[in-house]
Protein backbone atom coordinates (compact mmCIF):
# COMPACT_ATOMS: atom_id res chain seq x y z
CA UNK A 1 0.00 0.00 0.00
CA UNK A 2 1.05 3.47 -0.75
CA UNK A 3 0.30 6.61 -0.54
CA UNK A 4 -1.03 7.60 -3.82
CA UNK A 5 -3.79 4.42 -3.55
CA UNK A 6 -4.59 5.54 -0.04
CA UNK A 7 -5.25 9.61 -1.71
CA UNK A 8 -7.12 7.96 -5.23
CA UNK A 9 -9.48 5.90 -2.39
CA UNK A 10 -10.24 8.91 -0.36
CA UNK A 11 -11.50 11.31 -3.25
CA UNK A 12 -13.19 7.76 -4.76
CA UNK A 13 -14.87 7.68 -1.06
CA UNK A 14 -15.77 11.58 -1.11
CA UNK A 15 -17.17 11.77 -4.37
CA UNK A 16 -18.13 7.85 -4.53
CA UNK A 17 -17.57 8.00 -8.72
CA UNK A 18 -14.64 7.09 -10.22
CA UNK A 19 -15.33 10.11 -12.69
CA UNK A 20 -15.22 12.83 -10.46
CA UNK A 21 -12.48 11.60 -8.30
CA UNK A 22 -10.37 11.38 -11.06
CA UNK A 23 -11.30 14.76 -12.41
CA UNK A 24 -10.30 16.36 -9.34
CA UNK A 25 -7.22 13.70 -9.25
CA UNK A 26 -5.91 14.67 -12.71
CA UNK A 27 -5.65 11.23 -13.71
CA UNK A 28 -7.84 8.93 -16.64
CA UNK A 29 -10.78 7.12 -14.69
CA UNK A 30 -9.40 3.90 -16.39
CA UNK A 31 -6.29 4.49 -13.96
CA UNK A 32 -8.30 5.54 -11.24
CA UNK A 33 -10.52 2.21 -11.00
CA UNK A 34 -7.43 0.16 -11.67
CA UNK A 35 -5.77 1.58 -8.54
CA UNK A 36 -8.83 0.81 -6.63
CA UNK A 37 -8.58 -2.64 -7.49
CA UNK A 38 -5.12 -3.15 -6.74
CA UNK A 39 -6.25 -1.74 -3.31
CA UNK A 40 -8.80 -3.89 -2.94
CA UNK A 41 -6.81 -7.23 -4.10
CA UNK A 42 -4.19 -6.13 -1.74
CA UNK A 43 -6.36 -5.97 1.42
CA UNK A 44 -8.52 -8.89 -0.26
CA UNK A 45 -11.81 -6.93 0.17
CA UNK A 46 -14.18 -5.22 -1.10
CA UNK A 47 -14.20 -1.41 -0.70
CA UNK A 48 -16.68 -0.07 -3.04
CA UNK A 49 -19.99 -1.31 -4.59
CA UNK A 50 -20.19 -0.61 -7.89
CA UNK A 51 -23.87 0.32 -8.90
CA UNK A 52 -24.67 1.49 -12.65
CA UNK A 53 -24.81 5.36 -11.60
CA UNK A 54 -22.77 5.50 -8.51
CA UNK A 55 -20.13 3.75 -5.84
CA UNK A 56 -21.35 2.68 -2.76
CA UNK A 57 -18.92 1.69 0.25
CA UNK A 58 -19.14 -1.45 1.84
CA UNK A 59 -18.80 -2.07 5.10
CA UNK A 60 -14.74 -2.79 4.64
CA UNK A 61 -14.91 0.76 2.70
CA UNK A 62 -16.55 2.42 4.96
CA UNK A 63 -14.03 1.50 8.05
CA UNK A 64 -11.17 1.93 5.92
CA UNK A 65 -12.54 5.34 4.85
CA UNK A 66 -12.63 6.71 8.51
CA UNK A 67 -9.34 5.22 9.67
CA UNK A 68 -7.21 6.79 6.59
CA UNK A 69 -9.62 9.98 7.52
CA UNK A 70 -8.81 9.51 11.20
CA UNK A 71 -5.24 9.30 10.22
CA UNK A 72 -4.19 11.83 7.79
CA UNK A 73 -3.98 15.38 9.79
CA UNK A 74 -1.37 13.50 11.99
CA UNK A 75 0.42 12.25 8.19
CA UNK A 76 0.07 16.06 7.21
CA UNK A 77 1.73 17.78 10.42
CA UNK A 78 4.39 14.79 10.08
CA UNK A 79 5.27 16.06 6.36
CA UNK A 80 5.05 19.98 7.30
CA UNK A 81 7.54 19.20 10.59
CA UNK A 82 10.35 17.75 8.10
CA UNK A 83 9.40 20.10 5.26
CA UNK A 84 10.60 23.17 8.17
CA UNK A 85 13.72 21.86 9.09
CA UNK A 86 15.14 22.11 5.48
CA UNK A 87 17.22 24.13 7.25
CA UNK A 88 19.75 21.90 8.86
CA UNK A 89 21.14 25.15 10.93
CA UNK A 90 17.83 25.59 12.37
CA UNK A 91 17.38 24.41 16.00
CA UNK A 92 14.36 21.70 17.00
CA UNK A 93 12.97 21.32 20.68
CA UNK A 94 10.20 18.56 20.63
CA UNK A 95 7.96 18.63 24.19
CA UNK A 96 5.76 16.08 25.00
CA UNK A 97 3.15 16.23 27.56
CA UNK A 98 0.78 14.03 29.59
CA UNK A 99 -2.66 14.46 27.92
CA UNK A 100 -5.80 16.12 29.59
CA UNK A 101 -2.90 17.12 32.05
CA UNK A 102 -3.38 20.84 32.88
CA UNK A 103 0.20 21.92 32.74
CA UNK A 104 -0.60 25.01 35.28
CA UNK A 105 1.31 28.54 35.63
CA UNK A 106 4.61 27.27 36.24
CA UNK A 107 5.34 25.18 33.25
CA UNK A 108 3.01 27.56 30.56
CA UNK A 109 5.02 30.64 31.94
CA UNK A 110 8.50 28.72 30.56
CA UNK A 111 7.03 27.76 27.62
CA UNK A 112 5.37 30.85 26.71
CA UNK A 113 9.04 32.79 27.61
CA UNK A 114 10.82 29.97 25.90
CA UNK A 115 9.12 30.92 22.59
CA UNK A 116 9.28 33.93 22.84
CA UNK A 117 12.51 34.75 23.14
CA UNK A 118 14.07 31.56 20.91
CA UNK A 119 12.80 32.43 17.42
CA UNK A 120 15.40 30.42 15.81
CA UNK A 121 13.97 27.27 17.03
CA UNK A 122 11.46 25.33 15.69
CA UNK A 123 9.43 24.10 18.59
CA UNK A 124 6.38 21.18 18.50
CA UNK A 125 4.42 20.39 21.45
CA UNK A 126 2.63 16.76 21.64
CA UNK A 127 0.15 14.93 23.83
CA UNK A 128 0.23 11.08 24.33
CA UNK A 129 -1.31 8.74 26.94
CA UNK A 130 2.07 8.20 29.83
CA UNK A 131 3.49 5.07 28.29
CA UNK A 132 3.74 6.37 24.71
CA UNK A 133 5.09 9.60 26.51
CA UNK A 134 7.87 7.67 28.26
CA UNK A 135 8.64 5.70 25.07
CA UNK A 136 8.98 8.21 23.04
CA UNK A 137 11.21 10.20 25.59
CA UNK A 138 13.44 6.90 26.14
CA UNK A 139 13.98 6.80 22.31
CA UNK A 140 14.78 9.96 21.49
CA UNK A 141 11.80 11.10 19.68
CA UNK A 142 10.36 13.89 21.88
CA UNK A 143 13.61 16.14 24.28
CA UNK A 144 11.29 16.33 27.15
CA UNK A 145 8.24 15.24 28.76
CA UNK A 146 5.67 17.00 31.36
CA UNK A 147 4.09 14.30 33.85
CA UNK A 148 3.19 12.98 36.98
CA UNK A 149 6.01 11.72 39.24
CA UNK A 150 4.02 8.62 40.12
CA UNK A 151 4.29 7.99 36.46
CA UNK A 152 8.29 7.41 36.07
CA UNK A 153 7.91 4.25 37.11
CA UNK A 154 11.58 2.20 36.40
CA UNK A 155 12.95 4.42 33.91
CA UNK A 156 16.43 5.06 33.68
CA UNK A 157 18.88 7.35 32.69
CA UNK A 158 16.79 10.39 33.22
CA UNK A 159 16.44 14.01 34.80
CA UNK A 160 13.35 15.16 36.50
CA UNK A 161 12.52 18.49 38.07
CA UNK A 162 9.61 19.50 40.12
CA UNK A 163 7.47 22.03 38.19
CA UNK A 164 4.64 22.17 40.39
CA UNK A 165 2.98 20.30 43.74
CA UNK A 166 -0.13 18.64 42.80
CA UNK A 167 -2.79 16.95 45.49
CA UNK A 168 -4.37 13.84 44.11
CA UNK A 169 -8.89 13.76 45.41
CA UNK A 170 -11.24 11.11 45.69
CA UNK A 171 -13.07 12.39 42.84
CA UNK A 172 -16.51 10.54 42.26
CA UNK A 173 -20.06 11.26 40.41
CA UNK A 174 -22.29 13.96 41.95
CA UNK A 175 -24.81 11.17 41.90
CA UNK A 176 -22.85 8.99 43.55
CA UNK A 177 -24.43 7.20 47.24
CA UNK A 178 -20.87 8.39 48.83
CA UNK A 179 -21.32 11.93 47.56
CA UNK A 180 -23.56 13.02 50.35
CA UNK A 181 -20.91 12.55 52.72
CA UNK A 182 -18.81 15.70 54.26
CA UNK A 183 -15.93 13.76 54.52
CA UNK A 184 -14.37 10.40 52.69
CA UNK A 185 -11.62 8.28 53.60
CA UNK A 186 -9.78 5.93 51.14
CA UNK A 187 -10.90 3.08 53.96
CA UNK A 188 -14.06 4.14 53.11
CA UNK A 189 -13.55 2.96 49.53
CA UNK A 190 -12.85 -0.92 50.15
CA UNK A 191 -16.08 -1.97 48.09
CA UNK A 192 -16.12 0.61 45.38
CA UNK A 193 -14.32 0.32 42.09
CA UNK A 194 -11.44 2.73 40.81
CA UNK A 195 -11.58 3.39 37.35
CA UNK A 196 -7.71 3.64 36.28
CA UNK A 197 -5.96 4.18 32.67
CA UNK A 198 -5.68 0.80 30.91
CA UNK A 199 -3.06 -0.92 32.69
CA UNK A 200 -1.17 -1.75 29.38
CA UNK A 201 -0.61 2.19 29.42
CA UNK A 202 -0.09 3.24 33.12
CA UNK A 203 0.74 0.29 34.69
CA UNK A 204 2.65 2.83 37.56
CA UNK A 205 -0.47 4.08 38.31
CA UNK A 206 -2.19 0.64 38.93
CA UNK A 207 0.87 -0.51 40.83
CA UNK A 208 0.90 3.15 42.85
CA UNK A 209 -3.01 2.83 43.72
CA UNK A 210 -2.46 -0.66 44.70
CA UNK A 211 0.42 0.41 47.51
CA UNK A 212 -1.96 2.64 48.34
CA UNK A 213 -4.92 1.07 49.08
CA UNK A 214 -2.84 -1.92 50.76
CA UNK A 215 -2.00 0.81 53.58
CA UNK A 216 -5.61 1.18 54.41
CA UNK A 217 -6.14 -2.81 54.51
CA UNK A 218 -7.65 -3.97 51.27
CA UNK A 219 -6.65 -4.56 47.74
CA UNK A 220 -9.09 -2.55 45.22
CA UNK A 221 -10.98 -3.48 42.70
CA UNK A 222 -10.11 -1.79 39.07
CA UNK A 223 -11.28 -1.20 35.87
CA UNK A 224 -9.62 -0.01 33.28
CA UNK A 225 -10.65 2.65 30.95
CA UNK A 226 -8.79 3.19 27.29
CA UNK A 227 -8.64 7.23 27.94
CA UNK A 228 -9.30 10.08 30.16
CA UNK A 229 -12.69 10.63 28.55
CA UNK A 230 -13.87 7.17 29.28
CA UNK A 231 -11.97 6.83 32.10
CA UNK A 232 -14.16 10.01 33.47
CA UNK A 233 -17.29 8.47 31.83
CA UNK A 234 -17.07 5.56 33.83
CA UNK A 235 -16.71 8.16 37.18
CA UNK A 236 -19.82 10.29 36.43
CA UNK A 237 -22.41 7.28 34.83
CA UNK A 238 -21.02 3.97 35.86
CA UNK A 239 -20.17 4.83 39.74
CA UNK A 240 -16.74 4.44 39.55
CA UNK A 241 -14.05 6.12 41.78
CA UNK A 242 -10.91 7.76 40.43
CA UNK A 243 -7.75 8.66 42.42
CA UNK A 244 -6.35 11.72 40.78
CA UNK A 245 -5.54 15.08 40.27
CA UNK A 246 -8.50 17.49 39.70
CA UNK A 247 -7.14 19.07 36.10
CA UNK A 248 -7.89 16.37 34.46
CA UNK A 249 -11.58 17.08 34.89
CA UNK A 250 -11.97 20.72 34.12
CA UNK A 251 -14.63 20.14 31.57
CA UNK A 252 -17.14 18.51 34.12
CA UNK A 253 -17.37 20.91 36.48
CA UNK A 254 -20.05 20.57 38.44
CA UNK A 255 -21.19 16.83 37.65
CA UNK A 256 -18.12 15.42 39.80
CA UNK A 257 -17.37 15.97 43.49
CA UNK A 258 -13.95 16.17 45.26
CA UNK A 259 -12.64 14.83 48.02
CA UNK A 260 -9.29 15.52 49.64
CA UNK A 261 -7.74 12.21 50.65
CA UNK A 262 -5.37 11.85 53.75
CA UNK A 263 -2.79 10.04 51.32
CA UNK A 264 0.07 12.29 51.30
CA UNK A 265 2.46 10.22 48.57
CA UNK A 266 4.13 12.92 46.34
CA UNK A 267 1.80 13.55 43.34
CA UNK A 268 4.48 16.23 41.69
CA UNK A 269 3.85 17.46 38.12
CA UNK A 270 7.59 17.38 36.97
CA UNK A 271 9.52 17.86 33.58
CA UNK A 272 12.23 15.29 32.84
CA UNK A 273 14.38 14.47 29.92
CA UNK A 274 17.34 11.82 29.28
CA UNK A 275 20.95 12.26 30.68
CA UNK A 276 23.07 12.74 27.89
CA UNK A 277 20.66 14.61 25.28
CA UNK A 278 23.42 16.86 24.31
CA UNK A 279 20.27 19.38 22.36
CA UNK A 280 21.40 22.82 22.91
CA UNK A 281 17.66 24.08 22.25
CA UNK A 282 16.82 21.44 25.74
CA UNK A 283 19.48 23.24 27.74
CA UNK A 284 18.19 26.78 27.31
CA UNK A 285 14.67 25.60 28.00
CA UNK A 286 15.83 23.64 30.97
CA UNK A 287 17.49 26.97 32.42
CA UNK A 288 13.44 28.38 33.11
CA UNK A 289 13.43 25.82 35.88
CA UNK A 290 15.65 26.84 38.87
CA UNK A 291 16.57 23.48 40.06
CA UNK A 292 17.34 22.55 37.02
Amino acid sequence: MNFTRIEYFLAAAKYLNFTKAANVLYISQPSLSKQIALLEDELGVTLFNRLPRALQLTPAGKLLNYEFNRLMPEIDAITEKVKRLRDESIKTLFLGCVESIHLGTKASEAIRSYTSKSKDVEFFIERYDFETLNSKLTDGSIDIAFTISTEIGKMKDIVTVQVDERERYIIMSTEHRLAVKEDIKISDLRDEVFVLHGKAISQASSDDLIEVCAKYGFHPKIRYAHDIDALLDYVEFVDGIAFQDKSITENRLGRLKYFPTEEKKRFDLICMWKKGNKNPALKEFVAHFPNA
